[in-house]
Parts: structure tokens; C-alpha cells; sequence
């Protein structure tokens, strides 16, 4: 992890949401917001906001693993959906997962690498600031 001034408060939120990216593969869809357009669009959005999330708490090297570890996430929630009554396995979805992870990936790799470290800085107090 990087060197942070609140890592406990950065991981928190981070699997506060992935708990939402759970709660929401696996919920009724009778218990989720209607969200306009494709639910493909939702896939990669959150897909690509886990990736950004975590590739700001931990070094650019680390990023094909966070990639990897979000990948299976998504595999598994699909698998699992498919055991659900009220769900099914769609292959698009795991698709649009890739392709947010893809994304969130390459902007974190050129852009927005340790974005967690700039937030903080630009929080702390000017006279703390170096």
C-alpha cells in the first residue's frame, strides 16, 4: 500500500464498495433502482470505479493484480448470479465488467496512479504541506 496519511479510511470505503458491487450482483432486481440504458453500462462503470479505487491505494506495479483480483470478482458474481433464481449468467456483462477494468486500468496506469496521495495532499492544511 502506499505510504497514506488515512489507509484505514481509503480501504474502508474501498470495500464499502465492493460490498455494493456484491449486494448488487446478487440482489433481487425488485430491490435495485431502475438505472436508464444498458445494465452494461452499469457493469463497466463499476467495474471501472473498483479499479480506479484500489489502484490509487497501491503502487502502479500492483495494478495487474488489483486488474486480475477485480476480473475474478466479476466472474465469480456472474457464476453466482447463474445459481440464482432471479438472475442469469450474462457474458456481456462479464464483458462490460473487462471493459471497465480495462479502462480504469489504463487511465490508472498513465493518469492516475496514486490519485489517494494527491487527495490528501491537497486536503491537508498549507502549512503541513512540503
Amino acid at each position: 500500500m502506499l505510504p497514506l496519511r488515512y489507509p484505514w479510511l481509503w480501504r474502508v470505503l474501498g470495500w464499502i464498495l465492493v460490498s455494493g458491487v456484491i449486494f448488487g450482483s446478487v440482489a433481487p432486481g425488485s430491490m435495485l433502482r431502475a438505472v436508464p440504458g444498458p445494465d452494461e453500462f452499469q457493469h463497466a462503470g463499476s467495474y471501472f470505479v473498483l479499479t480506479v479505487w484500489f489502484a490509487g491505494l497501491y503502487a502502479r506495479s500492483r495494478l495487474g493484480m488489483i486488474a486480475a483480483i477485480f476480473l475474478t470478482l466479476g466472474l465469480a458474481m456472474e457464476i453466482i448470479q447463474g445459481q440464482l433464481s432471479y438472475r442469469g449468467f450474462d457474458y456481456e456483462d462479464l464483458l462490460a465488467n473487462f471493459v471497465g477494468i480495462l479502462v480504469a486500468s489504463g487511465l490508472s496506469f498513465w493518469f492516475l496512479a496514486g490519485w489517494c496521495q494527491r487527495v490528501e495532499r491537497w486536503l491537508m492544511p498549507a502549512e503541513e504541506r512540503q
